[in-house]
């Protein structure tokens, strides 16, 4: 009667295991793995760091539920163009400041994050970081700048992750 139990209990243990692993909303909708790529150190420029630290601070003042998982997203997707604005050389992708400041502004968009009014003052925050960086005037990029606006994607990076804290 015992080696029943334990039986039928560990059928109902697989099956539920097997349910949950093949049912339709998991069927449907695959998950991808994403590459966690966050900035982890401060930047060394002073006025980044300045910058930086103020969106830090807008972060910490929410208690919103997902601002952890928000802000470690945000932290990888604001590496990843970092690496990008370095490597569009030759493909031009990203090829001015007005490019740069318009995927600032899509970063929570692009990851479909509904932080609209979850962290107020966090786009200012934000924009006054990728300025003091590169400027309000919209030129093409040239090695320098490229340079500067990837260390400025590296900052918000860094404060992202920060934030997430």
């Amino acid at each position: 009667m015992k080696n029943k139990i334990v039986l039928g209990l560990g059928i109902a243990l697989v099956a539920f295991g097997l349910i949950g692993k093949y049912s339709p909303s998991n069927i449907l909708k695959p998950t991808v793995p994403a590459v966690e790529n966050y900035v982890v150190d401060a930047p060394s420029d002073d006025t980044l760091l300045e910058k930086a630290q103020k969106v830090v601070s807008v972060l910490e003042k929410s208690d919103d539920s997902t601002k952890k998982s928000d802000c470690l997203n945000l932290s990888s997707l604001y590496s990843d163009m970092a690496i990008l604005i370095e490597l569009d050389g030759e493909d031009k992708v990203i090829p001015d400041t007005a490019s740069i400041r318009e995927a600032n502004s899509l970063a929570g968009k692009m990851l479909r994050l509904k932080i609209k009014n979850k962290y107020p003052d966090l786009a200012e925050a934000a924009k006054e970081l990728v300025v003091a960086a590169i400027g309000d005037d919209d030129v093409m990029l040239d090695e320098e700048l490229r340079s500067k606006s990837a260390d400025a994607f590296r900052a918000l990076s860094w404060a992202f992750y920060e934030g997430s804290k």
